[in-house]
């Protein structure tokens, strides 16, 4: 039996190619391709294209999508980099102003301390003279007084009144040259010319 079947397909063999299908076949599978390829360029190639499209639509549509995001982020970083430098432009002003605040602050209390420290100079040296003066007069009035008694027991009898009076003015007066004649020459020794 083998040998049958060895003979049948040496006979076959010697009229077909075993590499080429039989015509019948040959015929039948280009129509089938045909057919098959003219249903796949009606109906699967508008949608394979379509789909193609649309996927190379939305690829383009997301790269610029994320071009204009990376401008946008661009435009923000170089806003917040503005920002920045403004913010830290500001921040010196205010410093500076405040620097500028604390030296015309520390110069005001400085100029308001030295007017109040004349101001109570001014009101020592008022309150000394004013003292100075009302001792004076009473110094006046008792070498006064002092001189009319003395003037009395030097004459033996009493002066009128009027004459009292002019003897306790002209001593007054000579007490007042005196005392100013001592006070200038008590300046000239402490070596001081100005009043007190």
């Amino acid at each position: 039996m083998h040998v049958a079947i060895a003979a049948l397909v040496a006979a076959e063999g010697e009229t077909q190619n075993p590499i080429l299908p039989a015509v019948n076949e040959l015929i039948v599978g280009i129509i089938a391709f045909a057919v098959l390829f003219a249903l796949l360029w009606r109906l699967a190639l508008p949608r394979a294209n379509q789909a193609l499209k649309e996927r190379t639509e939305s690829i383009e549509g997301k790269l610029e999508h994320a071009e204009r995001e990376r401008q946008q982020a661009e435009e923000l970083l170089r806003q917040y980099r503005e920002r920045l430098a403004s913010a830290e432009q500001e921040a010196q002003r205010i410093v500076d102003e405040g620097r500028a605040n604390a030296d015309r602050l520390r110069r005001d209390l400085m100029d308001k301390a030295e007017q109040e420290a004349e101001r109570v100079i001014a009101q020592g040296r008022e309150a000394i003279r004013a003292e100075r003066d009302r001792a004076v007069r009473e110094l006046r009035a008792e070498v006064g007084s002092l001189a009319v008694e003395l003037a009395t027991r030097v004459v033996g009898d009493s002066l009128d009144r009027e004459r009292q009076l002019r003897l306790i003015d002209q001593y007054i007066e000579q007490l007042g040259d005196h005392a100013q004649a001592g006070a200038l020459t008590g300046r000239r020794r402490d070596g001081s010319g100005a009043a007190q």
